[in-house]
Order: C-alpha cells, then structure tokens, then sequence
C-alpha cells in the first residue's frame, strides 16, 4: 500500500512518512490503518536495495480491496520440497530453530539400532502415526503462508509432551484475550512496530489492547545479526512465531517476554513482502 488512514482521519503517503523526522514519525506509527479495511497498518522504510517505502496490513479485513492475494502456497513464493513432507504426516514433535527444519526423528522400529533410514512411517493396516519434527522457523512459515493449516487438524507435540491440534494450540495476536494468560501456547502474528528502551525493546503486534513483545537487549542483538537486519526498525512487518506462556503486566497489558530464541521465530516482511 501506498497510502494508510490515520485515526483522525487524515491520509499519509510511504514517502511523507519516510521523510519525517523519527520522532514524528514515532507519534504516529500505532495510528496506521488501512484506508479501505482499517485493520492495523505498518511502516517499511526504504530499503538500501532501492525497494520503495510502503505500508502493509496482516490481516486486511475480508474482502478488502487493497490486500495482496494470499494463497495457501504463499503467492508467488512456491514452497519447497522439505515443506510439501508436512502434508505427509500427521504428528509433528515441536523442536527449536535449528539450521535442518525439519527431519524425521523415528527409526523404522522393524530395523536394528543404528541401521536404516531415520523415518517411522505406516504400514498397510498399520494405526501407528508417523512422527516428524518440525522447528519453530518452518512452523511459522507453515502458518504464515497456509490458511488451511492454521485451521488444521494436524497435531503437534510440546516439548513439555502437551499435544494438541494446530487450530487450538496455534493462537494469532487478534485472537489472544485475558482468559489466555498463563497458557503456554504458540502465539503468532505480526511485529507492527518496534519501540527501544534502554534494555532492549517492546515489539508491537497491533492496537493498544493487543498483546507486546518484551525483547532484552542481548537477544534482540542477537536476533537482528542472525536475520541480517541492519536496524530494530527493520522488525516492522516481520511474520512472528512464540512458544511460552501469555503474561498480564501490572495494568493489565498482555505481553510475552522472549527469553529464549530457539524458540521465538521470525520471518522477515521481505521474505513475505507478497502477504500483506
């Protein structure tokens, strides 16, 4: 997009809000929405590379006239063969981000130890379910770009050994609520904006009731070197994935701290620029 609605009522361009000073624009960054759904609304900066300053909005409303068109395949952004095994399966052991996403963590129980390949599958007649595990970065890109898994039956295990089905165990930002918290779930959804203090950060997911991201300063460096991010504001637009507990602050806030980036997963909006 390039135009998004402000609260007042007022119209602002990509390129106005990229020349104004960070302050101004600091002001206004929770006012965005999109001028035909008024969902919540972000910023991306111009880029280096010469990509234009624009706006974007996850989710558009139903039917809005600006939202890009989402497929379960992402778009344009086909997915690759590691991906298309998650449709073979139907138990996924959660694990952390690791470099290998996804690989088979069963031997076949009728081989010696140490021998064959490293895949429990089902035979004919056979009720054993095959396992998989699948990391924190390939389970977010999974409900980043395909609506039919988030709403899925396909079960996941915890680490803790809690199961459950996507649909019920995978929550989006715009569906967390006080009566989540405590619970340990996957929460995902939107980094909207960051904002620095001066021990880390608070990323945003969406209006004011909507839940925040607390991030220590340590990780968040660490998160933008291993992403290849030259700036916090370089979050805005990025797809998140968390596991852990929903907290309420003192004024009643919902917030999630990330303590731990093996499993806080994060797709930058340039690798999804196409969803928005």
């Amino acid at each position: 997009m390039n135009e998004a609605l402000l609260r007042s009522g007022a119209i602002v361009t990509a390129d106005e809000l990229q020349e104004m000073p960070y302050a101004a624009r600091e002001k206004i960054r929770g006012d965005l929405v999109c001028p035909s759904c008024r969902a919540d609304a972000y910023f991306i900066r111009e880029a280096r590379n010469g990509r234009r300053a624009c706006f974007g909005a996850r989710p558009h409303g139903e039917d809005c006239e600006l939202a890009s068109v989402g497929t379960d395949d992402g778009g344009g952004a086909a997915l690759d063969e590691t991906d298309e095994r998650i449709n073979a399966g139907d138990v996924f052991q959660l694990e952390p981000n690791r470099s290998s996403n996804i690989r088979h963590v069963h031997h076949d129980p009728t081989l010696e130890p140490g021998t064959g390949s490293a895949v429990r599958y089902t035979r004919r007649g056979s009720s054993i379910a095959r396992i998989s595990s699948l990391s924190m970065d390939r389970l977010l890109r999974q409900l980043a770009l395909r609506e039919g898994f988030r709403r899925s039956n396909t079960m996941l295990i915890l680490p803790d050994d809690t199961r459950g089905r996507v649909k019920t165990l995978c929550t989006h930002m715009t569906d967390a609520v006080t009566r989540d918290v405590g619970r340990r779930r996957i929460y995902w959804g939107t980094i909207r904006f960051p904002r620095l203090r001066p021990d880390g950060a608070w990323l945003n997911t969406g209006r004011r009731i909507s839940p925040s991201i607390s991030i220590g300063q340590a990780d968040l460096n660490a998160l933008l070197q291993a992403k290849g991010l030259e700036d916090v504001d370089d979050l805005s637009g990025s797809y998140f994935a968390f596991l852990g507990p929903l907290r309420s602050g003192p004024t009643g806030k919902l917030l999630l701290f990330v303590n731990d980036l093996e499993w806080f997963a994060v797709r930058p909006h340039s690798e999804d620029s196409e969803v928005n």
